[in-house]
């Protein structure tokens, strides 16, 4: 679209409102839409002959009207009346789909919680744990969070871990009680979909970067080399990384990268936040970033994903300057994590059932990945036996955003590209595909052969932008 001008030649009264009232009358007439984006705001202070306050000024007013969004570093957009729901949220009476697109980790193998809550009825002294507890949680259920970190190669301090609600919210503590608000936080240019949104509501600016290339052509590390640029050019004062099992890429870092970016980050003075809940899949732990750079990285570790989402527990650890401020953290937005949940899990680190679940998994998984490979050839799949999830390359004339709403029709649920990636970016060629979501070998088969069979038809759609004749 052109540049949006507002006419406010007969207005009266304070400027700043009348370029609001001339935005909310463009939105009702349609001559704006839901995602235009607003002019950069010295741009229309030059065009209107005002200073650069009163359009910001006027900005937030529209803002507070609900009629735009603000995106920290890439700028004002039409907001939309209605807030959608995320398509990785449950729904209570959802259709039937064959789904691909959440990453549930085969939760059909999960431990049996009756069993879990039978052994915790007869516990002694169970009732203590229907009160009010530390905000970090109770030291037995630190020492289990210390167990968990193991796995992600990392010998953690019970001292220094606490009990979060899940990953999701250790990711919010631990990046406020890390960072300020508005400092900029690089992260990869494909990334968890909930960050940009989490970032957002604590006032952080995602700064996203590309990553190495891979021998295979696949997605490696983050470049540290960018992640340089990024502390020089926009003052990142961390950044975020998934180490073990990139989401959606799936690249595990080996020890290299993994220390070409912990010297940028000692270089720039960047803190390192790492989460990576998929990591327990991995047959083998290499060294966390809480293991290389202690002093500066805050880890984060979760069982959702391997056996329990319903019991909302996760944990961090972080450098110890940073303790008090996370138990702040952690009690200012819930008080504690359910300590009832955290001694479930416990139960089932303790006699063993954690390993037992993802013996199995890993089973499942490995027979899954197999077939995708298979069935999904010759198109590139970006994955292997321990990866619960792949990253699938589409012909560059199939667009992803077309290829979901077209399997959609078919009862088959995946994510394009534009789930993963900042949202001022054209959609890349590629589509995640979880592997254990779906119950059914049979109905995952069926799924895959769809899949292939679409991306073949709108491979062959003619290019109708070009002109013809």
């Amino acid at each position: 679209m052109t540049m949006w001008i507002p006419n406010i030649e007969a207005a009266s009264g304070p400027i700043y409102l009348a370029i609001a009232d001339a935005l909310e009358a463009d939105i009702k007439t349609g001559a704006l839409a839901q995602g235009d984006r607003l002019p950069p705001q010295r741009e229309l202070a030059y065009q209107l002959g005002v200073t650069l306050g009163t359009i910001t000024r006027a900005y937030g007013e529209a803002e507070r009207r609900r009629l735009v969004k603000g995106e920290t570093g890439r700028g004002t957009y039409i907001a939309s009346e209605t807030q959608k729901v995320s398509p990785l949220i449950p729904k209570e009476d959802e259709p039937e789909t064959c789904d691909l697109a959440r990453n549930f980790a085969y939760p059909h193998l999960n431990p049996s919680l009756s069993d879990g809550l039978t052994r915790m009825a007869h516990t002694v002294g169970i009732d203590r744990l229907n009160g009010f507890v530390p905000s970090e949680g109770l030291k037995a259920h630190r020492e289990t969070g210390a167990l968990v970190f193991k796995d992600y190669g990392l010998d953690a301090d019970p001292d220094r871990v606490a009990v979060t609600c899940g990953a999701q919210h250790g990711i919010q503590v631990t990046c406020q009680a890390l960072f300020r608000q508005g400092d900029a936080v690089a992260v990869d240019r494909f990334t968890y979909p909930s960050i940009f949104s989490s970032f957002a509501s604590i006032g952080l600016k995602p700064v996203p970067l590309p990553a190495l290339t891979r021998a295979d052509g696949g997605f490696g590390a983050m470049d540290p080399a960018a992640l340089a640029q990024a502390a020089k050019t926009h003052g990142v004062k961390g950044v975020f990384l998934m180490p073990n099992m990139q989401n959606p890429t799936t690249h595990t870092m080996s020890v290299e990268e993994r220390q070409d970016l912990v010297a940028v980050a000692r270089q720039y003075g960047l803190k390192i936040v790492e989460d990576d809940p998929y990591t327990p899949f991995l047959p083998e732990a290499l060294p966390a970033f809480g293991a290389l750079a202690p002093e500066r990285t805050a880890s984060i570790a979760s069982i959702s994903k391997v056996c329990s989402p319903g019991s909302r527990i996760g944990f961090v650890h972080v450098p110890g300057p940073f303790g008090d401020s996370i138990r702040n953290k952690i009690g200012e937005s819930t008080w504690m994590a359910s300590p009832i949940t955290a001694e479930l899990i416990a139960g089932w680190v303790r006699e063993g059932h954690l390993f037992k679940t993802l013996r199995l998994k890993r089973k499942a998984n490995r027979t899954r990945f197999l077939a995708a490979r298979e069935l999904l050839a010759p198109h590139f799949l970006q994955s292997d036996v321990n990866k619960v999830f792949g990253w699938l390359r589409l012909p560059e004339t199939v667009d992803p955003d077309t290829l979901q709403n077209a399997l959609g029709h078919q009862g088959i649920s995946v994510l394009s590209s534009r789930y993963f990636q900042a949202k001022d970016h054209r959609p890349a060629p590629y589509l995640r595909l979880t592997f254990g979501s779906e119950q059914s070998d049979d109905r995952f088969r069926w799924a895959l052969e769809r899949i292939r069979s679409t991306i073949g038809q709108l491979a062959e759609l003619p290019d109708l932008t070009r002109p013809v004749g």
